[in-house]
């Protein structure tokens, strides 16, 4: 299937992107509401980066590859900001993403690259794999909710400053939205309604497709 809106990164605008990555399973309004905090922040395009499927472990109430780009594709046809790439998939076996951010930087030459996160992946950033490079590599945009994420985070950038001195973090003031995908998995193996946590079209295509039902 070609996807009118899978990022063809070859043919970039500029030598900037800001990338949300995760396991979009499913994506949901969480995730909307940080691409849309980023695009007012930076006037900007924010590209989902669906990671590939993990098969360490147990599966069975998740959606396929295909099933996720399928959706993804719905919410970009939703928002003219959001796009999404299938780098990782693509790539395959076991991918990290320093793996990303070098093929974006050396292969599509961006220079300048925003890694999107929440705030508490902020906390354990400096343990993922060649932290070093990944913190040298990108410019960091941490989800905070509120006074109390905000000095916390701060606490966190003073140490990761220390420790890793090139590292660089933007604080990314966000409503607070407390909605994950696992709870959302849930609710639907449990026969419960999910709207409001998803985009329609993202509900109606996992009803359509009987996903997450076990």
């Amino acid at each position: 299937m070609i996807r009118r809106n899978n990022l063809d990164l070859s043919q970039r605008r500029d030598d900037k992107i800001y990338i949300l990555g995760g396991s979009f399973n499913p994506v949901h309004n969480g995730h909307i509401a940080m691409a849309e905090s980023v695009h007012k922040m930076f006037s900007c395009e924010v590209v989902f980066v669906p990671n590939k499927s993990t098969y360490y472990k147990d599966n069975s109430l998740l959606a396929t590859d295909e099933d996720r780009l399928c959706m993804l594709e719905l919410l970009c046809n939703s928002y003219d900001y959001i796009r999404y790439s299938d780098i990782e998939i693509k790539r395959g076996g076991v991918t990290h993403t320093i793996d990303t951010v070098r093929e974006l930087r050396n292969i599509y030459g961006y220079k300048d690259i925003y890694f999107i996160i929440g705030g508490d992946s902020l906390e354990w950033i400096d343990r993922w794999v060649d932290a070093d490079e990944l913190l040298e590599s990108v410019k960091v945009l941490s989800a905070i909710r509120g006074e109390t994420d905000r000095k916390k985070s701060m606490d966190i950038i003073e140490r990761l400053k220390n420790e890793h001195p090139k590292s660089r973090v933007i604080l990314l003031d966000m409503k607070d939205n407390p909605v994950s995908s696992s709870d959302i998995r849930k609710k639907i193996s449990l026969g419960m309604p999910v709207g409001g946590l998803v985009p329609e079209s993202v509900e109606e295509y996992i009803i359509n497709n009987n996903l997450y039902k076990g």
